[in-house]
């Protein structure tokens, strides 16, 4: 298997659609536990980064392609576990702080419904979960979130609308059971 080098206006899709770049970031993603469902995500986080280390101008060159792909899909798996480690559990957190210490001017039924809801924003996609704790539980503006995640206000306010779909369908879902 020969390596194959990106040319000056060489895209870092070109380099990795070939045997050393795809095959073998999909199979280190796939090794390091990243679902079959996320592994495009993954190789999309892989080409960024290599993009990005091919702009900055202080950089030295990649010398070892297919090595260098190598070592960032593995991050890119540990940085995959990490995130879903600090997500999961909302629930199992919350239950447990309130068995503890229930709020005493907290309804039984305010206590259901925010479980209901961590539930439902533990089945959210990353980006939507992101500007929907960010616009309605940090209470910042369209404009505060597009500034701070470096993404158009567009972006943002169709991310908050998929996301509140999506709960609302998740919440109305719970009601019925």
């Amino acid at each position: 298997m020969t390596e194959r080098k990106a040319g000056p206006g060489e895209s870092a899709r070109a380099v990795l659609d070939d045997d050393t770049g795809i095959g073998r970031a999909r199979a280190v993603l796939l090794m390091g536990g990243v679902p079959w469902g996320e592994l495009d995500d993954g190789v999309q986080q892989v080409r960024l980064k290599l993009l990005e280390e091919r702009a900055n101008p202080e950089r030295a060159a990649i010398r070892d392609q297919a090595a260098w792909v190598a070592v960032v899909a593995s991050r890119v798996a540990v940085d995959w576990h990490r995130s879903r480690t600090r997500e999961a559990g909302l629930r199992e957190r919350l239950a447990a702080r309130w068995l503890r210490r229930p709020p005493a001017d907290h309804p039984q039924e305010h206590r259901v419904l925010a479980l209901s809801v961590a539930d439902g924003l533990d089945g959210l996609p990353t980006a939507q979960r992101q500007v929907l704790t960010l616009r309605y539980y940090a209470d910042l503006t369209v404009r505060d979130i597009a500034l701070l995640l470096d993404i158009p206000e567009g972006t943002v306010k169709s991310r908050l609308h998929t996301a509140v779909a999506a709960m609302r369908t998740r919440l109305s879902d719970m009601e019925v059971i």
